[in-house]
């Protein structure tokens, strides 16, 4: 497959946008505190995606080099956020993320 410059940008770009956001996976945030006058044990809802699974999947297509549908510590340590936060996303600890451990850590979700 060939790609125009443009397109190259655009996914080193995507690329580097899921890099930075796995450097910031794993950083828990704190609840939020209901309002004032309501029930403390008040469901929370959950928080919507950071990112669309559209774009995770272009991410881990551009980063995924040899196409085998999983990346290895080879193709991450491109991308420092992806290389450095990559026993973390590595849920199963098989050495390699699946589009699922990638999904899950850059919405900051733990893997099923």
């Amino acid at each position: 497959m060939v790609f125009t410059a443009a397109q190259m940008q655009e996914r080193f770009l995507l690329a580097l946008s899921a890099a930075a956001v796995l450097a910031t996976a794993g950083h828990a945030q704190p609840a939020p505190q209901a309002p004032a006058g309501q029930a403390a044990n008040a469901t929370v809802t959950a928080a919507a995606p950071k990112y669309a699974t559209k774009d995770i999947e272009r991410a881990f297509a551009f980063i995924d080099s040899n196409k085998d549908g999983k990346l290895s510590r080879e193709e991450a340590s491109g991308f420092r956020g992806v290389a450095r936060h990559f026993d973390e996303a590595d849920a199963n600890k098989d050495n390699t993320l699946s589009r699922e451990e990638f999904h899950s850590a850059l919405n900051g979700e733990r893997s099923r």
